[in-house]
């Protein structure tokens, strides 16, 4: 059976995501793993500057091990308040030594996980995507990861938007949005950030690739609308703060992609923090080099 990956620290946010994904797999007939990864400090590069007391190795792994059980009975109430029709998450924990990213193939590959779910760990749009380990782990998995802002209650997704550039993976990422909404027989707003629609050029790409929607995509609950603006980023602000939904969705178009699109040296901070929870998909040639995970890309 497919499973949700949930990558905790065993912090506050961390337990809010973890209920958040519980009740998304509840509507997805997942699982839950919860995973933790941890070093030892005096391993850390930087552990020659700061006066870490030596840790050892056991007894770290026995402090996780124990975090981990308390964590996992904890989300397993959780289940006390689903209803006897409704479908229950098995709930496993898995604790390791090292760094995230250096096992995450292999874990991955190892546990049939279809998602990856984790917490923000700041507040603001901007923020949420420079923010810890964040962009690292996107930039380090084919699979797509859902990250969940602090204090985000599990609603719903009555509405999911979809920001897209009619990029030659849109489409299939579209079709994984479509299996998405489903259970919830939500709609599937297509959101296109455009200085000009009206240019013959945005014309074209916008008719050819709604043919292409209307012809491979069979779901009828997805819709269009423009967001005009010169950048990509205050066009994202943009969507987010007029427009009403429950999950914006993107795609990881390269190396870099966030830190260069949210990289705010030469703009202000937003503001206001979103409260949104975003769902990132890798491009499908980063999928197609891990044979074994490509069949799982559009399965959630």
């Amino acid at each position: 059976m497919k499973k949700i990956a949930v990558l905790t620290d065993f912090s506050v946010r961390a337990e809010n995501a973890a209920i958040y994904a519980l009740h998304l797999a509840q509507y997805l007939n997942a699982n839950i793993v919860l995973y933790n990864s941890f070093v030892i400090p005096s391993a850390e590069p930087l552990a020659s500057q700061v006066a870490w007391p030596m840790e050892d190795y056991d007894q770290l792994k026995g402090e996780n091990e124990k975090c981990m059980e308390l964590f996992t009975l904890k989300l397993k109430r959780e289940l006390s308040a689903f209803s006897d029709n409704d479908f229950k998450p098995t709930i496993t924990g898995k604790c390791h030594f090292g760094h995230l990213t250096a096992y995450l193939d292999e874990f991955v590959a190892d546990n049939q996980i279809v998602m990856l779910v984790m917490a923000s760990h700041q507040k603001g749009f901007s923020a949420m995507m420079l923010g810890n380990h964040l962009t690292e782990i996107i930039e380090s998995t084919a699979l797509p990861v859902l990250v969940i802002p602090e204090d985000r209650q599990f609603n719903k997704l009555n509405k999911i938007a979809f920001a897209t550039d009619f990029g030659k993976s849109d489409l299939e990422v579209l079709n994984a949005v479509k299996d998405l909404a489903m259970p919830f027989h939500g709609e599937v707003m297509l959101a296109h950030i455009c200085e000009d629609p009206s240019s013959q050029e945005a014309k074209h790409n916008l008719d050819f690739f709604l043919t292409q929607v209307s012809n491979k995509i069979n779901y009828p609950n997805i819709y269009y609308r423009d967001v005009v603006d010169q950048h990509i980023k205050s066009g994202l602000e943009w969507l987010v703060d007029n427009v009403a939904f429950d999950l914006l969705v993107m795609v990881h178009r390269d190396k870099g992609f966030f830190t260069k699109l949210f990289n705010n040296s030469n703009t202000e901070t937003m503001a206001a923090a979103t409260h949104l929870p975003l769902l990132v998909y890798p491009e499908t040639g980063a999928i197609i080099t891990t044979g074994n995970i490509k069949k799982q890309y559009s399965s959630i």
